[in-house]
């Protein structure tokens, strides 16, 4: 009888942090830099970007879908072109 109270209240305690755990990640999500969301107050230079976009990607999968972080990817390969394009003198 013990064995199943217990069983029970753990299966209850387990059921009760998924929703917590699935609003965390959405919270840790930067929208700003994945959807031009939020970020109207956000002004950053090429390189705090550049910084910002590798930090979010290093959060991987247990905060980003793998479409999100093909997408951090490539915003972050675009910066990183637009770097060299100003260092090389608009690339002409």
């Amino acid at each position: 009888m013990k064995k199943m109270a217990l069983m029970l209240t753990a299966a209850i305690l387990m059921l009760s942090t998924v929703p917590v755990f699935s609003q965390m990640t959405k919270a840790e999500k930067d929208e700003c830099l994945l959807a031009s969301k939020n970020c109207t107050s956000q002004v950053d230079d090429i390189y705090r970007r550049m910084h910002k976009l590798d930090k979010e990607i290093k959060k991987g999968t247990k905060v980003y879908t793998p479409q999100e972080l093909q997408k951090l990817k490539d915003k972050l390969q675009e910066t990183d072109q637009m770097l060299k394009d100003m260092e090389l003198g608009g690339g002409n």
